[in-house]
C-alpha cells in the first residue's frame, strides 16, 4: 500500500494531513496531466461531522481510474508515495492526485 499525504483539509475524511478512510479512489480515465485527476472520495467538511472517532491512515489502497498513469496497475495505484492535493476544495473537482505521471 502507497503511504498517502492529503492536504485537502476541507474534506470530511481528513486528519492531519492524512485520510480517514482504508481505501480512496482517484478519477481520471482520460488524464494527461496531474490536474485532470481527482479524489472521487472527497466529502466536503458539512462543520457537524467530526472525524474524532475515525483513526487517520498514512497507508491505505488506492483505486485509480487513471490509467494514463505510470502508476496505475490494473486500476489500482502502485506509487510508494501519493500526494492528494487541493486545500479549500469544495467539490472533488478541485482535488488532485498530485503523484500523477503520464505514461
Amino acid at each position: 500500500m502507497p503511504i498517502l499525504d492529503c492536504s485537502v483539509n476541507t474534506c470530511t475524511h481528513y486528519s492531519d494531513n492524512c485520510c480517514c478512510l482504508s481505501n480512496i479512489k482517484v478519477d481520471g480515465e482520460h488524464a494527461r496531466q496531474d490536474g485532470d485527476t481527482c479524489c472521487g472520495s472527497f466529502y466536503e467538511e458539512s462543520g457537524s461531522a467530526s472525524n474524532s472517532s475515525q483513526d487517520p491512515n498514512t497507508q491505505l489502497s488506492v483505486d485509480c481510474d487513471a490509467v494514463n498513469c505510470t502508476f496505475n496497475e490494473d486500476m489500482v495505484c502502485r506509487a510508494n508515495h501519493i500526494g492528494i492535493a487541493g486545500s479549500k476544495a469544495k467539490n472533488s473537482e478541485e482535488t488532485k492526485c498530485a503523484s500523477f505521471r503520464v505514461r
